[in-house]
């Protein structure tokens, strides 16, 4: 297989770290991404150890901050002069409502506002890297959501973690759906994926610290058959579940909330337009 560029957001642990291992068996260029340094550098000896690689990279970025999310963007166009494939996996559940900085809730700004706005950053290097690829982690917990009270996003002073969660994960999808739609004809796709219920860190949080889903090995496996396989290339504005292409909620498929979805990341990121 042709060695690409790789950034895995959030790939200090769980799904993100197990993609990451897997690429980077395989060869390829792999670019970590973490909040915390000491964790990641600890990381990126791990994997290093394990795969024999010497083409891992680390970044640090705390995503809730979209300056930091600019650095992040910035810092890889300067240490990289191509980027084959962004996979947006970072995500957060909140058991309690916490603030991000400019009064977005903290769930909505990780897991929706900063792929948003990461992937606009990178969008230059992705295009001048063509044939090139955006991975969108979403969620099952999509499907739960049947109406979306516009009123309370982005601060969600009506709080309910579940909610939340679903929320940002509708937006994913609706944002990767709208994206597709901009990028045809640049050699750029975007699809999104549900990686099934996993035994991660964000899991726990939700179900209290229970024992339950499946290994992140297994999830990580449909978010590289995404990033690197030859058919996945083939597919722009698709969605990802129970190891086959089908379509998300009615909700997301709404052209009404994708473009709501995408004008309410450009406002709040202050992109303007893309």
């Amino acid at each position: 297989m042709t060695e690409q560029t790789i950034l895995v957001t959030g790939s200090t642990d769980g799904i993100g770290k197990a993609t990451a291992h897997i690429l980077s068996r395989q060869g390829h260029r792999v670019l970590l991404h973490g909040r915390d340094r000491k964790k990641g550098r600890g990381v990126l000896a791990e994997l290093e150890a394990a795969t024999g690689s010497d083409r891992l990279s680390l970044f640090i970025a705390d995503l809730s901050v979209q300056e930091q999310v600019r650095d992040l963007a910035r810092e890889v166009g300067e240490a990289c002069d191509r980027l084959d494939v962004l996979v947006n996996n970072a995500g957060v559940f909140m058991p309690e409502r916490e603030v991000a900085p400019g009064g977005i809730e903290m769930t909505f700004a990780v897991n929706f506002l900063a792929g948003f706005l990461l992937t606009h950053e990178l969008l230059g290097l992705l295009k001048r890297s063509t044939p090139s690829r955006i991975v969108n982690v979403a969620s099952i917990a999509h499907r739960s959501v049947g109406s979306i009270d516009w009123g309370n996003l982005p601060g969600f002073s009506s709080y309910d973690a579940y909610d939340a969660y679903a929320i940002s994960k509708v937006g994913n999808i609706a944002f990767t759906a709208r994206l597709a739609r901009a990028l045809e004809g640049t050699g750029v796709t975007a699809n999104s994926l549900n990686p099934g219920v996993i035994d991660t860190k964000l899991l726990r949080a939700y179900i209290h610290g229970r024992d339950e889903g499946a290994p992140s090995e297994q999830g990580a496996e449909v978010v590289v058959h995404l990033a690197v396989s030859p058919d996945a290339g083939k597919v722009n504005g698709g969605y990802f579940e129970e190891t086959r292409w089908t379509q998300p909620s009615s909700l997301v498929l709404n052209p009404k909330v994708q473009d709501r979805f995408w004008e309410m990341g450009l406002d709040l990121t202050g992109i303007g337009q893309w």
